[in-house]
């Protein structure tokens, strides 16, 4: 079950780190705040990157 929950909870990270930075800059920016829009864009990147690499690849033995 918890194999399921976890390809479950990526899929969605996965999902709404691509989708929810994109669509949070393109509203922001069409109101006018361009700086924030792309704060906002450059941030949830960022966040979604972090929360890949602490949930799923800090496990991974990279060493040969």
């Amino acid at each position: 079950m918890s194999e399921s929950f976890s390809r479950r909870t990526l899929a969605v990270l996965l999902v709404v780190g691509i989708l929810g930075p994109g669509m949070a800059h393109y509203y922001v920016n069409r109101a006018g705040f361009s700086l924030v829009a792309d704060l906002l864009y450059v941030g949830g990147y960022a966040t979604a990157v972090f929360l890949l690499w602490y949930g799923w690849l800090r496990h991974v033995e990279l060493t040969g």
